[in-house]
């Protein structure tokens, strides 16, 4: 007997087919080819079409080799929104997590994403669903014909069922905005003071309900990744801090009860409860863009081609150095903050002996795991004091082996992986399995 889960990422599209029988997976990942190329430095577009083709190609893969399949689980990269008409089609791009439409400035002299927040007292950063749906509604962007605004992934479960109504579980609802996390609903009253018309927001549901079949399997509420990558990754759900890096990063923790925490986000947990986040905005990618910046300057300065050079495999093979050493100081936020987009990181403890290639590696690395670990300073006493296992997810930290050393120096403790791959992917299978048997798996 065998679930399926999907994870529709910012760059890749992973899923997995497993059993609990035996604890048998089979894992496989594609990138995401749905970008949709833009004149604007400030927007983030995919081809949502193009992701359900992937899904639905990927899903009926799975279906020919295993004939039991008995529910499928969709995740995938959260906040980002797409408009669907009354028939379910969609009429506008997938404005994805990173678009930075609501950081433009608004007639007020703040952005848009400062000037929902102020108005509303929801924090909305730019690349939420309502952040990015309050600006196309100022300027004109909203397409005719409008049913609904829902996530991809809420969008790919109802193509996949056939329904024309998209349905959102409490993660996914939470990760558009002005949503009220304590008592699960969106903030009507809120929306209503901005303008926002409630009645195109998705319906909200439990994540573990079905919401239809596809080819004879049930497909279940989709859930947030963010949420599914701790299902996937922990086995300790009070005890453990999970490190996440991806394009971005993220530092979670369970909490059995609603906690406001400057700075940090407080997100619905699939079955009950609540995660308490810190979010970076760069992650994986701070180090993608140094590992261009090597690359370009390997070029500029060399007649040979670099294709034949692997700059990962070398960036990720430097020998580590601890905070003993002399070592320039990173900050990466290369695209700002959530709550400060404007600002930028920066390199200081630069002297003449320092300023190598080597230390650059390891100190852009010691500062994205600096951003997450002062998310967890900000956590209660109280509450980190009850956590004591480190568990890490995502392949930008399962590659790089110096990451994993500087999140051990940095935190103390030992760095443990789940067995699986694709820990987001098969913690939407949980959700699917904790559906079929109508009771929470964690």
């Amino acid at each position: 007997m065998y679930f399926v889960g999907i994870d529709i990422g910012t760059s890749s599209i992973s899923g997995v087919a497993y059993t609990a029988e035996s604890r048998e997976i089979e894992s496989v990942t594609i990138p995401n080819d749905a970008g949709i190329p833009s004149t604007k430095r400030w927007e983030r577009a995919q081809n949502p079409m193009r992701i359900l083709e992937i899904v639905r190609t990927m899903i009926d893969d799975f279906s020919v080799r295993y004939t039991a399949i008995q529910g499928i689980g969709i995740t995938g990269q959260m906040h980002g929104m797409l408009y669907v008409n009354r028939e379910g089609d969609a009429i506008s791009p997938l404005y994805t997590w990173q678009d930075g439409r609501a950081n433009l400035r608004y007639k007020t002299g703040m952005t848009y994403s400062a000037f929902l927040s102020e108005s509303t007292g929801h924090a909305v950063p730019a690349g939420f669903g309502l952040a990015t749906h309050f600006y196309n509604c100022r300027n004109g962007l909203v397409p005719d014909g409008i049913g609904k605004i829902c996530t991809i992934m809420d969008f790919v479960v109802m193509k996949l069922v056939g329904q024309q109504v998209p349905v959102t579980d409490y993660s996914n609802g939470a990760g558009l905005g002005l949503f009220d996390v304590e008592r699960l609903n969106f903030d009507h009253a809120g929306l209503a003071k901005v303008g926002i018309d409630s009645g195109l927001l998705p319906e909200l549901a439990e994540s573990t309900v079905s919401r239809g079949h596809y080819r004879d399997i049930p497909v279940y509420m989709a859930v947030g990744d963010n949420q599914a990558a701790f299902l996937g990754s922990v086995s300790q759900l009070k005890q453990s801090i999970h490190v996440t890096v991806g394009t971005s990063s993220q530092v979670s923790v369970f909490s059995d009860k609603y906690m406001k925490i400057p700075g940090v986000e407080t997100r619905p947990f699939p079955g009950g409860g609540y995660m308490l986040v810190g979010a970076a905005l760069c992650g994986g990618q701070a180090f993608a863009m140094l590992r261009t910046f090597f690359e370009e300057t390997v070029a500029k300065f060399s007649a040979s081609p670099t294709e034949g050079i692997d700059f990962y495999q070398i960036m990720t093979s430097v020998a580590y150095k601890d905070d003993s050493f002399d070592l320039p100081i990173v900050e990466t936020l290369f695209d700002g903050t959530r709550s400060a987009p404007d600002k930028r990181g920066h390199i200081e403890n630069i002297s003449t002996h320092n300023f190598t290639p080597d230390n650059l590696i390891i100190g852009l690395l010691k500062g994205i795991c600096r951003e997450l670990y002062q998310f967890y300073q900000a956590l209660p006493e109280e509450v980190r004091s009850a956590k004591s296992v480190l568990v890490g997810s995502g392949n930008a930290l399962k590659r790089n082996p110096v990451l994993c050393r500087a999140f051990e120096e940095q935190f103390k403790t030992a760095l443990i992986f789940s067995p699986y791959d694709e820990e987001a992917a098969f913690g939407a299978c949980l959700n699917a399995i904790a559906g079929s048997a109508s009771t929470f798996v964690n």
